[in-house]
């Protein structure tokens, strides 16, 4: 195991004793780190002061599951990167409630019937109280198929069945590693009902169902994690801004409500919510590239209509760094060009949505240099591709539109028409 400034990372692929023994090892650091901070927590009650805990890391702390190496973080390092996985949401609320005197028990718990192995983590006071942040609702756990509870004053859990890790915390619904249909269920989306009930009964669950495992719609949301982890035009730094903000807020509040939004557009393309956190904490590290993709995110906020042409050439520019040729329908190399292009209807779709649904509170201003991406279009030029003028991007059945998008629906052909014919909202 390698110790690195504010977190230790466990070798690839260890087993779980070697994990659960990393995280116990990291608690006693944890109480050293947490003396200084630990009554900023402290309520009137051990209730009170679980919820200031669980409040702190589901309001601040963004959950990302390690891969192959596992990590678990000081409060130091999860204070400082704001982010961290349900091990290191157990270290750090240990921690605390060590400095304040409150008697707890780690709990390791298992989802699957078959196979007892703990893979999730959370802290639970002699007294009751569950502080669960990755689950999302206070002093509540989602039900295991098997729990095993670690006294801290137990030196090491013994009789755990070694397994290679090969995914976080989470099997079968916690955090990152939870299904679509999870998510849905944990956020009121999809009622406790069986999957054949969902089918006849939810539009909702039938569009995430269909696009889930349709191919076309799997590339395309490739694509949008991938410009939102290249931070293009300032995609995460927005997406970023609004998710924080929408953690402050509740049901009916602007943030609250725009970023439901989007979670729920995202899950109609048949995508996991879990995912698209997971790359905006990506992308919100990096600097914004792309002035032409951060132009028509800012048309889009503003109630203008970018065409497809013009998303199609930002998006190549920041993903291939070259520029998109409208006559042939291609980035120079048609074989690099097939998905991205016949994906086309469902990526270009799901920004263009986001950006307006946004709004221009929440696209960043400025993005890099005039250079910033190689082959991009510059704002303001490419003639019949800007739409024409300060108000430029409303589609107007231009030839440029129509000669980019006849290759995309060539290559698409019935796939794509098929995607938008489930897809179509009633």
């Amino acid at each position: 195991m390698q110790i690195k400034p504010g977190y230790t990372t466990v070798r690839r692929n260890a087993t779980n004793s070697d994990l659960q023994r990393a995280i116990e090892a990291a608690i006693p650091q944890a109480v050293r780190q947490g003396k200084s901070i630990a009554s900023r927590y402290k309520g009137k009650t051990e209730e009170e002061t679980c919820k200031k805990i669980f409040d702190y890391l589901k309001n601040n702390i963004n959950y990302k599951a390690d891969g192959a190496d596992q990590q678990v973080r000081l409060p130091s390092a999860l204070m400082r990167t704001a982010q961290g996985d349900c091990k290191s949401y157990s270290v750090f609320t240990s921690g605390i409630l060590s400095n304040l005197g409150i008697p707890h028990k780690l709990v390791y718990a298992s989802y699957d019937p078959t196979d007892y192995t703990p893979s999730h983590i959370y802290v639970v006071t002699d007294q009751g109280c569950i502080i669960d942040a990755v689950y999302g609702k206070f002093n509540a756990e989602k039900k295991a198929t098997y729990k095993k509870y670690k006294n801290m004053n137990i030196a090491y859990i013994a009789g755990v069945k070694p397994r290679k890790i090969g995914r976080s915390c989470g099997y079968s619904g916690i955090g990152a590693t939870e299904s679509g249909l999870e998510w849905g269920k944990r956020n009121g989306i999809f009622p406790y009902q069986s999957e054949l009930w969902l089918s006849a009964n939810n539009g909702t669950y039938r569009k995430y169902a269909t696009a889930k495992v349709f191919p076309l719609a799997i590339t395309g949301r490739a694509i949008v994690r991938k410009l939102i982890e290249k931070n293009a035009g300032g995609f995460a730094t927005s997406l970023n801004k609004l998710m924080m903000d929408s953690r402050t807020q509740s049901k009916g509040q602007p943030a609250w409500d725009k970023m439901r939004a989007i979670e729920l557009q995202w899950l109609e393309t048949g995508g996991n919510p879990n995912e698209l956190y997971e790359s905006i904490s990506e992308g919100a590290k990096k600097t914004a590239t792309g002035q032409y993709f951060n132009k028509l995110m800012k048309m889009k906020a503003g109630g203008y209509t970018p065409n497809p042409a013009q998303w199609i050439a930002a998006g190549v520019s920041i993903l291939f760094g070259k520029k998109y040729n409208e006559a042939t329908g291609t980035i120079g190399d048609p074989a690099t060009s097939s998905g991205l292009l016949a994906s086309a209807p469902v990526w270009v779709q799901f920004v263009a949505y986001i950006s307006g649904v946004i709004g221009t509170a929440y696209v960043v201003a400025k993005v890099g240099g005039p250079n910033d991406v190689p082959g991009e279009t510059p704002p303001g030029g490419d003639g019949g591709n800007n739409g024409g003028g300060n108000g430029g991007g409303n589609d107007g059945g231009g030839s440029s539109t129509r000669s980019a998008l006849l290759p995309i629906l060539l290559i698409g052909g019935a796939g794509v028409a098929a995607y938008f014919y489930f897809n179509k909202k009633k």
